[in-house]
């Protein structure tokens, strides 16, 4: 239990400190986390989610098989067959092997890339991709 509150408080650090730079206010507080197992190993400051994973953050949906949330790196990886995201708010809907997620919003998009965000439609290998934090809200 100590641990899963520990990922929440470091996942909304993360997630806060994207705000900072933003000149209107973000909302973060309704962070839904589910995994099947939750595993906090302090020695390498990492939190690891396995098992069909789902996270709700503000309007945005992320899931996948496993996730990787590392507190030096300050990254959260989702590993899946595909990974997704999806924000109905921004219209973004974007899918990938991997998704690396960045306290300042930005995201990298790995293997079998597909990003629809507004009106565009990106296809690749590797998307790198900064979601618009002043459009949240």
């Amino acid at each position: 239990m100590i641990a899963i509150l520990k990922y929440f408080i470091c996942l909304a650090c993360l997630l806060i400190a994207s705000a900072v730079s933003s000149s209107e206010p973000i909302n973060y507080q309704n962070i839904s986390i589910n995994a099947n197992s939750v595993t906090l190993n302090e020695v390498s400051n990492q939190l690891t989610l396995n098992g069909e994973i789902k996270i709700d953050f503000g309007n945005f949906s992320i899931s996948g098989k496993s996730a990787l949330l590392d507190y030096k790196e300050e990254s959260l990886l989702i590993l899946g067959t595909p990974a997704s995201i999806i924000s109905r708010d921004q219209k973004i809907n974007g899918k990938a092997d991997r998704l690396i997620i960045y306290p300042n919003l930005s995201m990298e998009m790995i293997g079998n890339a597909e990003l629809l965000a507004e009106n565009r439609s990106i296809f690749s290998q590797h998307i790198t991709y900064q979601i618009n934090a002043d459009d949240q809200r």
